[in-house]
């Protein structure tokens, strides 16, 4: 019969193997395959970008291994949904998203969240040509506004009652639809435009509005089907916090980019 310290040995002797097991578990994340500069991009056939770097040290720091999964944005979404992967690298929060994602609680009502992975603009871009200025009104947007397909800020737009061209998967895309009309504009963040503008075909070809449209918290949301636990979530997304509140850290990972 075993003694009452046998049995305390016993159950530590599970209690760590569980938590042994639980940390040696790989984490699923897919991401989207969009030039997304410089969050998430693919680069020989391997996701990187800031914010994969900086979910990728997190996970390392908490001793989880992370497998990332590039796949055009709706895939993504939709492995998420079905339980194929883990989370998402990276998403903002829409309510149609949160029936079969887990966010932080915040997600849905701050602008700014404390667990997000980082803030998002988004602004206007017209062909240089037109001289249109966006200032906070969403109604004035030179249309066909282009924005990628399942990206939410579609959503926020048509909610507007605008004119939306979202049949493309990714911004180049729409740059080049933008420049072969020369008319309406393109909704996307500026750093992906300031990217493409170093090739010389895209030099000196747009006009980027200084206000923004919106600024969107963008996080590393869970699959409600994925077997990673409450706790394990929470100890991400807390560690998440820590690097990106990190300003030397973070230096170092946006001078890769």
């Amino acid at each position: 019969m075993l003694t009452s310290l046998s049995k305390t040995l016993v159950a530590m002797g599970v209690a760590v193997i569980s938590t042994a097991a639980a940390s040696a578990q790989t984490v699923r994340i897919c991401s989207d395959n969009n030039f997304w500069y410089p969050f998430t991009m693919v680069e020989d056939g391997k996701a990187v970008g800031i914010h994969i770097d900086i979910i990728r040290q997190a996970l390392s720091n908490l001793k989880i291994d992370v497998e990332f999964k590039p796949l055009p944005w709706k895939r993504c979404v939709s492995e998420a949904e079905e339980g194929e992967v883990d989370a998402v690298a990276t998403a903002s929060y829409k309510d149609e998203r949160a029936e079969f994602l887990n966010y932080p609680a915040d997600a849905k009502t701050a602008a700014k969240s404390p667990h997000r992975v980082s803030q998002v603009e988004y602004v206007v871009v017209t062909a240089a040509a037109n001289p249109y200025e966006y200032a906070d009104d969403m109604k004035t947007i030179p249309q066909p506004i282009r924005a990628p397909r399942g990206y939410s800020i579609v959503g926020d737009l048509e909610g507007k009652g605008l004119r939306v061209d979202s049949q493309a998967s990714g911004d180049e895309f729409n740059v080049k639809k933008l420049l072969r009309d020369g008319k309406g504009s393109i909704v996307t963040i500026p750093e992906v435009i300031t990217q493409l503008e170093k090739r010389p075909e895209y030099k000196g070809k747009f006009r980027v509005s200084k206000v923004p449209v919106t600024s969107k918290s963008y996080y590393l949301p869970f699959s409600k089907k994925s077997q990673i636990t409450q706790a394990q979530v929470d100890a991400i997304w807390a560690e998440i916090a820590k690097i990106r509140d990190d300003e030397d850290r973070m230096a170092t990972i946006a001078s890769k980019y």
